[in-house]
């Protein structure tokens, strides 16, 4: 008989009573002694708890408590951001089901904050716990980022917290157990992650547990478990006893740990100390030599590596000969100091609930269940929190969300408890179509798990990253090309790109142009079109303001568009050339051979941050050609960002406190400054390393502070969402991983910012960085500042207006505007030395009234100009420098 499962109507009731009745029928008796137990609150999403939410359980708790105050959670997915502060502590969060009783949220390094800023690694935990004496059983601990970046499920900063039958789901930084030696207990959990999953400076037990080590989605072959930072003096950090690590699905190798701020510039450094004992390992996943230094900076004296008895599922020996030398392989006489009792003191964590040290059996636990499309198939994926003997998996299939599900494939039932992963596959679904899955996981005598439900989608979906700034176009041309990307898949026929009226976009870096009349025109290739980077201008024939959207359609796909905006003005191009440079190699003045002499000398400020100190990392001192100026928020100059005291630094966000200050100041004439050029880096870290740049006419003394307006990076465009605004901040690189750190800002768009003769623009940059470790030191040099003199001096410009021409700017280096009078045929333009010697000549164009000048090919010095008309002949002065 064929099963099958609704989403909808009267059907969607019956279905759901069937399932709570099963699930209560063949977990009655495993549960009724927890049924009996009176909870101190009740969350439920269905209104059936005194609260709906986590958070409001927490809030309403009392403070000061002195023994526990449960909070009862019922199954259910709870999406939320879950704090548990300082003054709470004994709580205890006890969940209906660990497999359905899931605490959620996103939050990830780097993540806009809308409280300011972004996310750093600590504040981005799903769950963050900072009072003592906590506990939580039966309860999925997650966070959804993906394998990277840093995104926490759960931050423990607390002292005697403990853990039962808990899942704890990441990718990096799954689980920060923390507090420079606070003591945590983990029994019979599931912890899994991509890189440093466990880590932090605790002291923690971690009894029964399974460590699973999945295989990173980016294909990199090696990563680590844990990453310890265990601080000077604690006698333990990190004990994991009788614990499981599974396969994985291939491709990625673990060592068992690494050690965290025992690196180069760490002051002090860690004394790391990861132990394990009698752990069972899955052949080919722990890397031969087990263990690994963090760089060429650790001392790995002062770390304590070691394994006692790890076998594989067997209960051969695992082979060892290979570990680190520095590592250890104890005995049985080394193991007894790892004990409860010696690691916690008085404080026993089998006390905390009567069902913490007892007899475990574990629940059945679906984790990370994934669909991969392939040409013709969807692949399932996924692993056991605890592998369990004969549980059948069963695979069910709907063709809407909401619809009625039917069994489809053959049931998978599992033959053993050692094995972990399982998948299973299933024909795509028409072009334009979706189906939707779940899987039924039961066995008898155990709560049946039903999973979420997955989408395998072919509707036809068009995708674009990036959004597009201010066209300026001018009498020369077309405007300047600025570019998104674009994606789409599913497709069942072409896709089609129209630009709105004035616009012409190219998908192949502006080798050929489309418009309104003739739109791109894309074939998909078996329904795909690839990643394509598509180049936008503004190539107008009248001037006017020219707005509108670039529409994306396909045939079943909803359109997207992209907007647009932009003039077309009949006027040349403006000139934009270097006014003022602070190489940053030697100091932090300015470059008086390069600066403009229409812009006063200035050094910048450091507000809150301090140059380097040139002995925490010899190589890196205040200033230098390679890093240029190198800086931290620490007043030693040690190179540290901390939240913390001593440092006090803005960490890993953005604060407005901690900034560098530079200062244009116009002498004589008016300017315009359209763009900021820098080279930028950190040293030895990429740990929330953040740039912002915000300028203001006043000296940020009234609200008319404005971020910069993206521009380029190493990459191309910057992406919208890191275009150097203070909220959406670059993401820095470091700087090892490569030498084109150069990034080009513009100020006010194609506009610019227009400065009058003596006002000053100042320009705050901001930096931040989540490394803990001393020598993170910020990177800037070759910043530099453009745009051009809008009016030319004194006797100059008299002369100028009086004979009927103007040139602008005035100095110039290598480009030159003169208005002149209508131009008629054959008008002409000389330029002769002032020895009387004709040096240039340049032709005009009928009608204008402007021609530009290229002046590369002249000597520094001043020339006489002169216009020739048949009617006419016009003469001024100007100065090339």
């Amino acid at each position: 008989m064929t099963s099958t499962r609704t989403h909808s109507g009267a059907s969607a009731s019956a279905f759901r009573y069937w399932l709570a009745l099963c699930v209560l029928l063949t977990t009655f008796l495993l549960s009724s002694a927890a049924q009996a137990q009176t909870y101190d609150a009740v969350v439920a999403q269905d209104g059936s708890g005194a609260f709906r939410t986590v958070q409001a359980a927490i809030d309403a708790a009392p403070t000061a408590r002195t023994a526990n105050y449960t909070i009862y959670i019922k199954n259910g997915r709870y999406k939320e951001k879950i704090n548990v502060p300082s003054n709470k502590p004994f709580l205890q969060l006890i969940g209906q089901s660990v497999a359905n009783t899931i605490l959620t949220y996103d939050d990830f390094s780097g993540k806009p904050n809308p409280a300011g800023g972004t996310f750093g690694t600590s504040n981005s935990a799903s769950v963050t716990i900072n009072a003592t004496d906590f506990s939580a059983l039966n309860i999925t601990f997650e966070n959804t980022t993906g394998d990277a970046p840093q995104a926490l499920a759960i931050n423990v900063n607390a002292d005697r917290a403990a853990f039962k039958n808990c899942r704890f789901l990441g990718g990096q930084d799954t689980v920060l157990a923390n507090g420079n030696g606070l003591r945590q207990y983990f029994r019979n959990c599931y912890i899994d992650g991509t890189v440093d999953f466990i880590f932090g400076s605790s002291r923690a037990i971690f009894d029964r547990c399974v460590v699973y080590a999945k295989t990173r989605q980016d294909g990199l072959g090696g990563s680590y478990i844990t990453a310890a930072n265990t601080q000077p003096g604690q006698a333990f950090g990190y004990v994991f006893r009788s614990c499981t690590i599974p396969a994985n699905r291939g491709t990625t190798t673990y060592v068992l740990g690494r050690p965290w701020q025992n690196s180069t510039g760490s002051v002090p450094l860690a004394e790391n100390k990861v132990v394990w004992l009698k752990t069972t390992m899955a052949t080919g996943v722990i890397k031969p030599e087990g263990w690994s230094t963090w760089d060429a900076g650790t001392n790995t004296a002062l770390i304590t590596y070691a394994e006692y008895n790890s076998r594989k599922f067997d209960g051969r020996p695992i082979n060892v000969s290979q570990r680190v030398s520095w590592s250890k392989q104890f005995t049985p006489a080394d193991t007894a100091q790892y004990s409860i009792s010696n690691l916690f003191g008085t404080w026993d964590p089998c006390t905390v609930n009567s069902s913490i040290c007892t007899t475990f059996t574990p629940d059945i636990a679906v984790t990370n269940l994934r669909a991969v499309k392939g040409a013709s198939t969807a692949t399932f994926t996924w692993n056991m929190a605890w592998a369990i003997n004969q549980v059948k998996f069963e695979v069910f299939r709907a063709s809407t969300r909401k619809g009625t599900y039917a069994k489809v494939g053959t049931d998978i039932v599992a033959a053993n408890d050692t094995t972990y992963n399982y998948q299973t596959a299933d024909a795509l679904p028409a072009a334009g179509a979706a189906y939707y899955y779940y899987i039924r996981a039961s066995k008898t005598g155990l709560a049946t798990q039903i999973t979420d439900t997955l989408e395998v989608s072919r509707v036809p979906t068009v995708t674009i990253t990036g959004s597009l700034g201010t066209f300026a176009q001018y009498a020369n041309g077309p405007s300047a090309a600025r570019t998104y990307q674009m994606a789409a898949e599913n497709l069942t026929a072409n896709l089609t790109v129209t630009p709105p009226a004035g616009y012409e976009v190219s998908p192949n870096g502006g080798l050929n142009w489309f418009t309104p009349t003739t739109p791109l025109v894309l074939i998909p290739t078996n329904n795909v079109v690839a990643n394509t980077t598509i180049s936008v201008r503004l190539n107008a024939t009248a001037a006017g303001s020219y707005a509108g959207n670039i529409v994306h359609s396909s045939p079943g796909a909803a359109s997207v568009t992209v907007p647009v905006s932009g003039t077309k003005v009949n006027t040349s191009a403006p000139v934009s050339e270097r006014l003022q440079m602070w190489s940053m190699r030697v100091s932090a003045q300015d470059s008086a051979a390069i600066r403009s002499p229409r812009v006063a000398a200035s050094t910048p400020t450091l507000r809150r941050l301090y140059v380097s100190n040139g002995t925490t990392v010899a190589g890196v001192p205040a200033y230098s050609s390679r890093y240029g100026q190198a800086f931290g928020a620490s007043t030693n100059g040690d190179g540290s960002w901390g939240t913390a005291s001593p440092v006090l630094g803005p960490g890993g966000n953005l604060n407005r406190r901690f900034y560098e200050q530079f200062t244009i100041t116009t002498t004589g004439s008016a300017a315009r400054i359209d763009s900021v050029l820098l080279w930028s880096a950190f040293y030895n870290t990429n740990s929330n390393t953040k740039l912002a740049v915000v300028y203001s006419k006043t000296g940020f003394t009234t609200a008319d502070s404005t971020d910069v307006s993206g521009g380029m990076g190493p990459s191309g465009a910057l992406n919208s969402t890191a275009n150097g605004a203070f909220a959406t901040p670059i993401v820095l690189n470091n700087q090892n991983t490569g030498t084109n750190q150069n990034y080009r800002l513009a100020l006010a768009g194609a506009s610019g910012v227009q400065l009058a003769a003596g006002q000053t623009l100042t320009i705050r940059m901001y930096w931040s960085c989540g490394s803990g470790s001393s020598g993170r030191y910020g990177l800037l040099r070759d910043v530099q500042v453009k745009g051009e003199a809008l009016t030319i001096t004194g006797t100059h410009a008299a002369a100028a207006l009086a004979a009927g021409l103007a040139v602008y700017p005035n100095p110039a280096q290598q480009v030159m505007t003169l208005t002149h009078p209508k131009a008629e045929a054959n008008a002409t333009v000389t330029v002769y030395s002032f020895d009387g010697r004709k040096v240039a000549t340049f032709s005009t164009k009928p009608g204008t009234e402007q021609t530009p000048l290229k002046l590369e090919s002249l000597a520094k010095g001043t020339y006489l100009l002169r216009y020739s008309s048949a009617k006419e002949s016009l003469t001024t002065k100007f100065v090339k420098n």
